[in-house]
């Protein structure tokens, strides 16, 4: 469901905007003693124009090789992937009369090029290559199973069908785009195909060869189906059942045992049924163990003022708290968030959602009935979650923002807590504490007066 999903992403990105907005990092070059904690009387716009100053351009993660082993091992990333013949396209049913179809567009038949759509459960590619291909997702078990990942912002194209071709518009304005650079595509295996150009349309049976194409368009939860794939993956979660294998570093105590888990950057990722291996050295910037412990510490320091504030009845403050992760090496999770005292109810934090990638994985190994280790690692802690009401609101004034589930090594950012005239008048105390499932926990008092 492509067009309303990307209209849902642009209302979203205009609530949340400045959930990440704020003081750049200081320009100026970083000084020795950037990493220093907060100075009596330093502001927290300088602590944390500061900090991010000492953080600036120096690399995170540890450098490490991962080799693993399993029955279904699942890498989800913002990646790319050279896809070659031979291999299978698995259309997905689409909304919203469950068609198994693909679509390619500026398709090149022979002479002729227009919009190509093929129908079939598995349609293979015998010859030729679909290029370069975003994929959100690839699968190592008794295949390489590839997911495309729509990167494009323009609308679907449309088309006007025949009779016989009837809904199949809908389909393709409910599908999702992948941008591919398609050459000598052979394409065989459809159940029956059509081929739309200005002048008429095109019954194709049997196969087609597509000298080039430009998109391909199909449910997000179609497959592409390889041998073994490469994926270049700037950011990425890997886990799933693992047997087997080993991850290397000069910075980690040998194991024994494989991870559950890994999260890094900057990888070169080769899958194969049931294997799936690094190409050289990543940074690896966290991990879950087996027994379902975090692979990396992490340090986090928090700053806030300790000032009292006054809110009045029905209205709200939001208290201003700096932090960021010291070790440039581990990510640090949080494992619960809680708020007690005689102020309790009118304290809250907005959390931050984990990036689509990391939560996909949780979402993909969870589905399959899969009981890796790491599941038990909670991307949603139970929290004074920030309500609906408070974040659009927060269009016409100050908008609060949050606190990382999981928060990246090196991240030197601030959040808010929320304070709102919701209980009578009076003077309350309220303690906020962070526990991390790696790092330790903190505690932030608050101290407040409600008037009328």
């Amino acid at each position: 469901m492509r067009v309303p999903n990307k209209s849902l992403a642009v209302a979203c990105a205009a609530v949340f905007l400045s959930f990440g907005c704020g003081d750049d990092a200081d320009d100026g070059p970083p000084q020795a003693d950037d990493i220093e904690s907060r100075r009596a009387g330093e502001s927290l716009d300088s602590l944390e124009s500061r900090w991010k100053r000492a953080v600036k351009d120096k690399p995170t993660g540890i450098a490490s090789t991962v080799d693993l082993s399993g029955s279904s091992i699942v890498l989800t990333t913002r990646g790319q992937t050279q896809v070659d013949a031979p291999g299978v396209l698995v259309p997905a049913p689409m909304f919203p009369n469950n068609q198994r179809c693909l679509f390619l567009t500026n398709a090149q038949v022979g002479a002729q090029t227009g919009l190509l759509v093929l129908e079939g459960t598995q349609i293979q590619f015998t010859a030729g290559t679909l290029g370069s291909v975003e994929v959100g997702s690839a699968t190592a078990n008794s295949v390489v199973g590839l997911t495309t990942r729509d990167t494009t912002s323009d609308s679907n194209p449309t088309a006007t069908f025949p009779e016989d071709w009837s809904g199949t518009d809908k389909s393709l304005f409910f599908s999702d785009a992948a941008v591919i650079h398609a050459s000598n595509l052979t394409l065989t295996g459809f159940t029956r195909g059509l081929l739309i150009t200005p002048t008429g349309n095109t019954p194709i049976t049997g196969s087609v060869t597509v000298g080039s194409a430009e998109r391909l368009y199909w449910d997000a939860k179609s497959v592409i189906q390889v041998a073994t794939s490469t994926v270049q993956s700037p950011a990425f979660a890997l886990g799933g059942e693992v047997n087997a294998g080993a991850l290397s570093s000069p910075e980690l105590s040998a194991s024994g045992q494989p991870p559950s888990m890994i999260k890094g950057t900057q990888a070169q990722v080769t899958l194969r049924p049931g294997n799936v291996k690094s190409q050289g050295s990543f940074q690896l910037t966290q991990g879950v163990t087996q027994q379902g412990a975090m692979l990396l510490p992490a340090d986090v320091e928090l700053a806030y003022d300790t000032t009292p504030v006054t809110v009045k009845k029905n209205q709200r403050a939001l208290i201003p708290v700096v932090f960021r992760e010291k070790t440039l090496h581990g990510d640090a999770v949080l494992s619960k968030l809680e708020v007690t005292g005689t102020g309790k109810e009118a304290v809250s934090v907005p959390l931050d959602q984990v990036e689509s990638y990391l939560d996909s994985l949780w979402a993909n190994v969870g589905q399959s009935g899969i009981s890796a280790p790491f599941l038990a690692i909670g991307l949603a802690p139970l929290s004074p979650f920030i309500a609906l009401g408070e974040a659009l609101g927060c269009l016409f004034s100050t908008c609060p923002r949050a606190f990382p589930i999981w928060m990246e090594t090196g991240k030197v950012e601030r959040f808010h807590i929320i304070v709102q005239g919701k209980l009578p008048p009076g003077t309350y105390d309220a303690t906020v504490t962070l526990v991390g499932h790696n790092s330790t926990a903190q505690s932030i008092p608050v101290a407040f007066t409600i008037t009328e």
